[in-house]
């Protein structure tokens, strides 16, 4: 059995209506005491369009240095093309990793700017050079401040026929990775539903994976659910990580926002039990 740290998304507590500092201290005793060695902070929910985030920040390092667990994966924001959203959404990102470094984040997690195309209208070479223009100014801030980024998979829009998102594909998503200096997050969830076998995948990515967002579904919708209550087949999965020589942090990404707050420590323990079962997978 491989040893991997364990880490999940923050939102695995439920202390949304308490104030941020104690929202932060108790979501990372929380985590602590149910086993997590980690956490995974997704920076897209904190306005970052303000100078309050820095306070913010200061306040998460700080519970991490007292409570003795920390950040070290984060989600960058989104891309948008909406009006004053696309105005103010490179602030947002420099921003965004500006905290992240502040936060001593192992890696922090970019969206490519794809969407899923139909076959007729898709040009890979297009896509390419449009994701390229997009990321590579974040890129080039985040290696200006020291901060590691990586790109990830993926996935096309159910009910759409012959169509293509461009880096769901492991192919394209190490085009991207390799012209841009840096690694890869793979997110098993939508692998399943772009229909890449898992192992394959992993294989073909190799030393540039960095960052895992373990989740499953039915292969229909990002529905972020827990190991083993959709369709993904797990063996394939974490036989992949082995052809891949994964080390880092097996991370979750999950959706959990129906679970009710008297069952978040019941539903974290059940979710750090799938990790110790899925790591005797890898071989």
């Amino acid at each position: 059995m491989k040893e991997l740290r364990i880490s999940s998304g923050f939102n695995l507590h439920a202390h949304e209506g308490e104030d941020f500092v104690s929202f932060i201290k108790k979501g990372l005793n929380f985590m602590k005491d149910t086993g997590f060695d980690a956490a995974d902070f997704s920076l897209k929910g904190l306005d970052l369009t303000t100078d309050g985030w820095k306070w913010q920040i200061e306040q998460m390092l700080a519970a991490t240095e007292e409570i003795g667990i920390c950040f070290e994966l984060c989600h960058l924001p989104f891309s948008s093309v909406r009006g004053v959203l696309k105005e103010t959404f490179p602030i947002k990102m420099h921003n965004a990793i500006e905290a992240a470094k502040m936060l001593g984040v192992s890696h922090a997690v970019l969206h490519p700017n794809t969407t899923t195309l139909p076959y007729k209208q898709y040009d890979r070479t297009e896509q390419f050079e449009s994701v390229m223009a997009h990321l590579a100014p974040f890129v080039e801030h985040a290696a200006r401040v020291g901060l590691n980024v990586v790109v990830e998979n993926m996935r096309v829009v159910p009910g759409m026929m012959l169509s293509h998102r461009y880096c769901q594909a492991p192919d394209e998503l190490c085009d991207i990775a390799d012209a841009l200096g840096i690694g890869v997050c793979w997110d098993f969830g939508h692998a399943n539903i772009s229909g890449i076998a898992q192992s394959e995948g992993l294989a073909y990515i190799g030393n540039r994976l960095k960052v895992l967002h373990v989740n499953d579904n039915t292969a229909i919708e990002d529905e972020h659910l827990s190991p083993f209550m959709g369709n993904v087949n797990w063996r394939d999965a974490m036989h992949g990580l082995a052809l891949a020589g994964f080390d880092g942090l097996f991370n979750f990404e999950l959706n959990t926002g129906r679970v009710p707050p008297a069952m978040r420590r019941t539903f974290a323990t059940y979710v750090r039990a799938t990790a110790t079962e899925l790591l005797t997978y890898i071989e």
